[in-house]
């Protein structure tokens, strides 16, 4: 029990804790962004996860996500009312499941993607989040969860899927036990202010070109240790940046704020995202002693209460303001030069069970105006996924960074130092 001069003693954590409450502003964002200028529907986020085994057995399954979503009310979320009046309540549909026997998707980029938005989701009717077995693939047995990210983050859909295995498995799920929001957490236990600096950048492949809307990714295999591997990433990225640009590289990378409150589990969204500096020449050990040196100062718990005028706005309207126009991102100013987010090392013995072993974990990232890298790792095996708007990744620019960042890589793999502090805090999903 917390003691009455705790600040967070007012957040009780509750097993299987009921949500309804306000739409935080971080939430109400991510339920605009997309839903009315580039895609016609709300942002969603896809993990995928690789494997072997058995054929899958949809009504075992069936139970399984009935199981863990019971026991974690944010899987059933539904937005009612609109403005400042948008809440959650958890009255909504669990994750539906898809079966498909096979598909001809290699699971390496968005060719071929397409059946994974065949069945539409909804913030306002309560279906969230979909699970999509697949028998067979090029990939072997892929495992697909859809979610809308103003519902889940990155960490919060593993915390899920590691109870769906959990239920498959036969064990109690950990469930959810925060009915509070991430707003909630960081008034109570951030900074009351934080310092303001203002900074400009340009993206990381520079101006934007052409005019061809739309977004790509791929994945990128990296041979490599894994050690240290966000502030070498975040390294890379500035360098390469720099080779157009005398300005400051800024990388964006999103912090899950769960750890600051001991005890929490949640699949809502807990992750607050920082901006890190990197002058010209400066490397890896700089980015790691700025991005400590931030987490230290709690600046992963700052929440502008400006950011609470984001409300003010329908959903509709608000996408307007905050998306490319028609998909393309000319006309946006550069908020960040480049986004990580770092999932850190996964156990595959989280995510198996009777007939079905996990070889690899992604994240298909979502439709954004962002130069966007994941990094994850599973077991003994690191990648990166890395998404870019089509006017960024045009005229080679795309296959360009991914060869510089194989080359530094190479460069920089014998001197990779000790783990990485912050592999468990550094989120998947990004804000933008």
């Amino acid at each position: 029990m917390r003691s009455a001069t705790d600040p967070a003693a007012d957040l009780p954590l509750q097993p299987r804790a009921p949500i309804e409450r306000p739409l935080s502003a971080f939430e109400y964002y991510h339920a605009s962004v997309g839903i009315d200028r580039v895609r016609a529907a709300p942002r969603a986020v896809t993990l995928v996860i690789e494997g072997e085994g058995a054929d899958f057995e949809p009504d075992r399954w069936r139970e399984a996500l009935a199981v863990a979503s019971a026991a974690n009310p944010g899987s059933r979320l539904r937005l009612v009312g609109g403005w400042w009046r948008a809440r959650w309540t958890n009255d909504g549909r669990p994750p539906d499941l898809r079966f498909m026997e096979r598909c001809d998707w290699d699971g390496l980029s968005q060719a071929g993607a397409e059946f994974i938005d065949a069945e539409p989701l909804s913030l306002q009717a309560g279906r969230t989040a979909e699970l999509i077995l697949i028998n067979r693939s090029p990939r072997g047995r892929l495992i697909v969860f859809r979610f809308l990210h103003a519902v889940m983050d990155g960490r919060g859909a593993l915390h899920f899927l590691a109870d769906l295995f959990r239920a498959l498995r036969g064990d109690p799920p950990a469930g959810s036990n925060a009915g509070f929001s991430d707003a909630d957490m960081m008034r109570r236990l951030g900074p009351g202010k934080a310092k303001s600096e203002l900074v400009f950048t340009r993206r990381l492949t520079g101006r934007p070109r052409g005019k061809v809307p739309g977004y790509q990714w791929r994945r990128v295999f990296l041979d490599t240790d894994g050690r240290n591997i966000l502030a070498r990433v975040a390294a890379i990225k500035a360098a390469y940046f720099h080779r157009h640009s005398d300005l400051p590289a800024l990388i964006s990378v999103p912090v899950d704020v769960r750890a600051r409150m001991p005890g929490l589990f949640a699949t809502t969204n807990f992750c607050n995202a920082l901006l890190v500096r990197l002058d010209k020449g400066e490397g890896a050990d700089i980015f790691r002693r700025r991005l400590q040196a931030m987490i230290d100062n709690r600046m992963d718990l700052y929440c502008p209460r400006m950011l609470g005028l984001l409300k003010v706005f329908p959903l509709r309207l608000l996408d307007r303001l905050v998306s490319g126009r028609q998909g393309d991102y000319r006309g946006r100013g550069a908020v960040d030069t480049a986004m990580i987010s770092n999932l850190g090392r996964l156990d595959s013995s989280e995510f198996s069970c009777g007939g079905f072993r996990p070889s690899r974990l992604f994240i298909v990232p979502p439709f954004n105006s962002q130069v966007y890298s994941l990094l994850v790792g599973m077991d003994d095996r690191v990648e990166l996924v890395l998404g870019m708007p089509n006017v960024l990744a045009g005229d080679g620019r795309f296959d360009d960074f991914v060869g510089f960042l194989h080359d530094r890589l190479a460069e920089t793999e014998s001197g990779g130092g000790a783990p990485e502090r912050l592999a468990d805090r550094a989120v998947t999903v990004p804000v933008h």
